[in-house]
């Protein structure tokens, strides 16, 4: 079981931490943007470990939509689609 002075310790270590960005976020207008401009700023680690996901997440999306794109091509006759576009035309 924590003590008072333990929480209050924690609690004054945790709003040193927030802090700057707690007060950005309050003072300025966007200030929230600003905050967190400045945490990513200051750790680039995340930012990095954010990208490399988004990257492949990306990279998986492409090849599943590239995939399926060339299996509904395969399957539909090249006149079908020529057709359908005159049709659209008039």
């Amino acid at each position: 079981m924590r003590t008072a002075k333990q929480v209050l310790e924690i609690a004054i270590q945790t709003s040193r931490r927030l802090g700057p960005y707690v007060l950005l976020e309050l003072l300025l207008p966007g200030g929230t943007m600003f905050a967190l401009a400045l945490f990513l700023y200051r750790r680039p680690e995340i930012v990095r470990r954010y990208a490399t996901k988004a990257r492949a997440a990306a990279l998986a999306a492409i090849d599943a939509v590239r995939t399926a794109v060339v299996a509904q091509a395969s399957s539909v006759p090249l006149t079908a689609g020529i057709e359908t576009a005159v049709r659209a035309m008039g």
